[in-house]
């Protein structure tokens, strides 16, 4: 018996935040330097922001003029964030 487990990693902050900046997905990926393929799955949740390298998240949040909190759902990683701005 093959019992698979699907985890979904939707992130609508950065699906809200892209449609609030007017942009499209495949504007937004060419101003972050990504593949459109890899933003939508971003957005669609088959792939994990959360995980996704320092320099990725950046390229996104300068291209959509966000912090980096913004884009992240990772709840460790925004209290670890939070205390890193505190310094």
């Amino acid at each position: 018996m093959d019992v698979s487990i699907k985890t979904a990693y939707k992130n609508e902050n950065l699906q809200r935040l892209r449609k609030e900046a007017g942009l499209s997905q495949s504007q937004l990926a060419a101003a972050a330097g990504l593949k459109v393929q890899v933003l939508q799955q971003y957005e669609q949740g088959t792939r994990d922001l959360n995980g996704a390298k320092l320099p990725t998240l950046l390229k996104i949040c300068n291209a959509l003029k966000c912090r980096l909190a913004n884009i992240i759902t990772d709840e460790e990683t925004l209290t670890l964030l939070k205390a890193y701005s505190e310094h």
